[in-house]
C-alpha cells in the first residue's frame, strides 16, 4: 500500500518517527474494518505481512495446521509445487501461540508485488475450501502401508512437531 492509495482507509493515527525517518499510519479499511500500519520511508526494502488472530480453544495444533494448509495451493495457484518452491526461497509464515502471520519482503518491487499476490490469493482463497485432505495431509492421518503392516500416524506438522 502507498501513502497515496490511503483513500479507502480512515487514518485513525499518523506519527512522524525521527529516528528511523518514518511517516507512521494506523489505518482502518472502510469497507472490512481491517486494521492496517502502515511505515514510508526511503528505504529500499519493501515488508509486507498479513496477520491473523489464532487464539486457540485447546491443544490440537490447529492453527499450525492452517498455516501449512493455506500454503497448499490457492484459487490462482491451484497446485501446491510452486508453493513448496516459493517456500524455499521467499514465503514463510509462522504460527505464534495467539497469531498466525505471513510476511513477505523484498527489495525488487516486481517481486514483492508478485510474492504479495501470491501470499493474499493463499490466505483468502486457499485450496482447503475444495480439498478437506489437505488438512489431513498437513496435520495428522492413518497411513497403512500394507496388510501386515502396523497403523502409523503420520502428517507433516505431526512430524514436524514430533522432531
Amino acid at each position: 500500500m502507498r501513502v497515496e492509495d490511503l483513500s479507502t482507509y480512515e487514518i485513525i493515527e499518523k506519527r512522524q518517527i525521527p529516528d528511523i525517518n518514518s511517516v507512521t499510519y494506523l489505518c482502518r479499511h472502510k469497507k472490512t474494518g481491517a486494521r492496517v500500519a502502515l511505515v514510508s520511508n526511503d528505504d529500499e526494502n519493501k515488508v509486507f505481512y498479513i496477520g491473523f488472530r489464532t487464539t486457540p480453544k485447546d491443544s490440537t495444533g490447529v492453527a499450525h495446521i492452517l498455516e501449512h494448509s493455506v500454503l497448499c495451493g490457492s484459487k490462482e495457484f491451484p497446485v501446491k509445487d510452486p508453493f513448496v518452491e516459493l517456500v524455499k526461497g521467499s514465503l514463510n509464515a509462522m504460527t505464534y501461540p495467539d497469531k498466525t502471520v505471513y510476511p513477505v519482503a523484498s527489495c525488487n518491487d516486481k517481486d514483492f508485488q508478485n510474492l504479495m499476490h501470491v501470499y493474499l490469493d493463499a490466505v483468502f482463497y486457499p485450496n482447503i475450501y475444495k480439498n478437506e485432505s489437505i488438512f489431513r495431509q498437513e496435520g495428522w492421518h492413518y497411513e497403512l502401508e500394507g496388510d501386515n503392516e502396523e497403523l502409523k500416524v503420520n502428517g507433516v506438522v505431526y512430524n514436524e512437531m514430533k522432531g
